[in-house]
């Protein structure tokens, strides 16, 4: 792999990244990347080590993958993830840095995939600083890496193989692997491909009749409606609705307020079987909460809600 498509690759994993931090924080966390060098030329290899014993290791001994944090980037992602920071020392942040390595390589494996390049499935090992660092074997090139957040920069690293892509980038990994299968059977390496000696299908399209409109008949008293007057329907009031991030939600406790987008006087919505069948305003029944219907929608939309 050369050194600029390996660096077109980080470029796109790190935005990801960027992406999935401000899905989990709701503020925007920039990535940035330095360009990859060869493990080779950084001498001696005994200070990379030494690094790798100062940091949380994410790694995965199998395919030469190393991410090498700083501690500190453990209240990044706890106050990304659980709404307050935590200290490296913490219990539970290993399992936090190995939540977060599964999280993050699914998005950049996803994304890449959409670039034409197939990343095999990892499973990421976690280590705290001070534990021996995993063996360089199989890796290639080191990439550093920062993030900019509120209170300074944090840095960490990452050790890569130097693997041959999957795929080439402008093709969809499953074209090319479909070519590579029609080349080995073309040539005699693989099974044969479809060729004219094989039986001949005959493909057609499939036909289907005109259903015709939707038609609902009776007068909800005889007809068909007879065989429903049994089944039960769930109602629902629906006194208002409100988005949050999900970094929001984490951070809601005993006496948080939560405002909805319906304003005071508006009706109440109600709902059967997940449909709107009228709209209402709330009453007190004894010591019960109801709803008195004020409008009712139209004869269609409440029929529906049968189906």
């Amino acid at each position: 792999m050369t050194q600029n498509t390996l660096t077109t690759h980080v470029q796109t994993a790190l935005t990801a990244l960027e992406t999935l931090l401000e899905q989990l924080s709701g503020n925007d966390i920039p990535l940035d990347a330095s360009a990859p060098e060869q493990i080779a030329d950084r001498s001696p290899e005994d200070a990379l080590q030494d690094d790798l014993q100062a940091r949380f290791i994410l790694h995965a001994a199998d395919r030469g993958v190393v991410v090498a944090l700083d501690p500190d980037w453990v209240s990044l992602f706890s106050e990304a993830m659980f709404g307050e920071e935590m200290a490296p020392d913490a219990e539970g942040a290993l399992d936090l840095m190995q939540e977060v390595s599964s999280q993050g390589f699914g998005t950049v494996q996803s994304t890449l995939a959409e670039e034409g390049l197939t990343l095999p499935e990892v499973q990421f090992d976690a280590a705290a600083p001070g534990q021996p660092p995993p063996a360089l074997d199989g890796a290639a090139w080191l990439v550093p890496f920062t993030a900019q957040r509120d209170g300074g920069e944090l840095d960490g690293f990452a050790l890569l193989p130097d693997g041959e892509e999957t795929a080439e980038p402008d093709r969809p990994a499953q074209q090319a692997a479909t070519e590579s299968a029609q080349s080995s059977g073309a040539s005699g390496g693989g099974a044969p491909s479809s060729g004219d000696d094989s039986e001949s299908v005959e493909v057609s399209p499939a036909a289907f009749s005109e259903l015709g409109d939707e038609e609902i008949g009776g007068d909800g008293e005889s007809g068909t409606f007879e065989l429903l007057a049994d089944v039960d329907l769930e109602v629902r009031v629906e006194l208002g609705r409100r988005e949050l991030p999900l970094a929001d939600v984490l951070k809601l406790t005993s006496g948080s307020v939560v405002e909805l987008e319906k304003m005071v006087g508006e009706p109440l919505s109600v709902y059967a079987n997940g449909r709107l069948i009228a709209e209402g305003e709330a009453v007190v029944i004894d010591e019960q909460f109801g709803v008195r219907i004020t409008n009712l929608a139209s004869e269609g939309s409440r029929e529906k809600a049968f189906f």
